[in-house]
């Protein structure tokens, strides 16, 4: 009862206090998140003119020959800084990788390469489009190529990829004769004159040399 109350300040009316208490709450956010960021960019500051030995820290040079960026490793949660340079130099670029799509996704488009494959050993001579028939070339020549090898591994291949069990017995038969003195190149690709009635789509023609 002697002096001001302890508690009556706390009690008294927010206009006399001149501020209310959510801009109160905003204040003191801002200048915690200010307080956050300065904290940080010392810290980083300080970070980049040392480097980590074991579990000791040494200064480095002021004078920095590649710049660096930090990483956290997953083994680790010690910040190790990583030459920039050398991650560059690591990734390959996919030139020239390529290769027709038929239109068609990927399992289709295996599927109809085998067909086209099958059918031209067979036969020895289909017409196509020519976008086709440049797309089955290589694989005509690998299926010849691993019919001239003649071991179980390759026999396997074959017959992992042409439909006709038959065929396959036949093409290693006959390709080590007849491609005996030929190193590759066992097929050509000729445009025909006219193109398909229809969709007037160039036509080829590939068979076996």
């Amino acid at each position: 009862a002697w002096g001001p109350s302890p508690h009556r300040t706390m009690e008294m009316p927010y206009q006399s206090l001149g501020t209310a208490p959510s801009t109160t709450r905003r204040r003191n956010g801002v200048l915690a998140i200010c307080a956050t960021a300065t904290i940080a960019l010392v810290a980083g500051a300080f970070y980049l003119g040392h480097s980590d030995e074991g579990l000791g820290m040494r200064f480095m040079s002021p004078t920095v020959k590649t710049p660096t960026m930090s990483v956290m490793s997953p083994s680790m949660s010690i910040m190790k800084p990583v030459d920039m340079m050398d991650t560059a130099s690591s990734v390959n670029m996919r030139h020239k990788k390529g290769f027709k799509k038929l239109g068609r996704p990927a399992d289709q488009r295996k599927a109809l390469i085998r067909g086209l494959v099958t059918e031209v050993l067979r036969h020895g001579r289909i017409t196509t489009t020519t976008t086709r028939a440049k797309a089955i070339r290589r694989y005509v020549d690998k299926m010849i190529g691993l019919a001239k090898r003649g071991d179980l591994h390759a026999r396997r291949q074959a017959y992992g990829f042409i439909y006709d069990k038959q065929l396959v017995k036949n093409l290693f038969i006959e390709a080590p004769k007849r491609y005996a003195d030929r190193p590759g190149g066992y097929t050509r690709v000729k445009k025909e004159l006219l193109p398909r009635r229809g969709d007037n789509a160039e036509l080829s023609y590939i068979e076996l040399v």
